[in-house]
């Protein structure tokens, strides 16, 4: 019986202007380990899972560990979460600061999923 293919981890939309072919690079290049999302949308996966890292195109462009996952408030986010996000902290709360059309609030619990590139 043959391994059950990697659910996909997809990044980038059509219309993105190259966000996702951006975050794609950081995660290659090792500057992004990270993701966040509220809580209550779907999760990414579970720790220890392997994902393929999918672009916009549905191509793998490599394959993906979960390391932790862990709930916290968006007041908590910080530099050295940042950075594992693959943004300054500014930037971060921009892109993070509003799901599913309504802002966030600072005590909105939101999901971080660490990763790491698999070689």
């Amino acid at each position: 019986m043959s391994a059950s293919p990697l659910r996909p981890y997809r990044i980038g939309w059509y219309g993105d202007d190259g966000l996702g072919e951006r975050l794609i690079q950081a995660v290659l290049d090792g500057r992004k380990t990270a993701t966040a999302a509220p809580a209550y949308d779907p999760e990414e996966g579970k720790e220890g899972e392997l994902l393929n890292l999918v672009d916009k195109g549905g191509k793998v462009r490599g394959t993906l560990r979960i390391t932790r996952v862990e709930l916290r408030p968006f007041s908590t986010f910080d530099d050295a979460l940042a950075a594992r996000l693959g943004a300054p902290l500014e930037e971060v709360r921009k892109m993070t600061s509003f799901a599913n059309s309504r802002p966030l609030g600072p005590e909105e619990e939101m999901r971080v999923t660490y990763f790491e590139l698999v070689k």
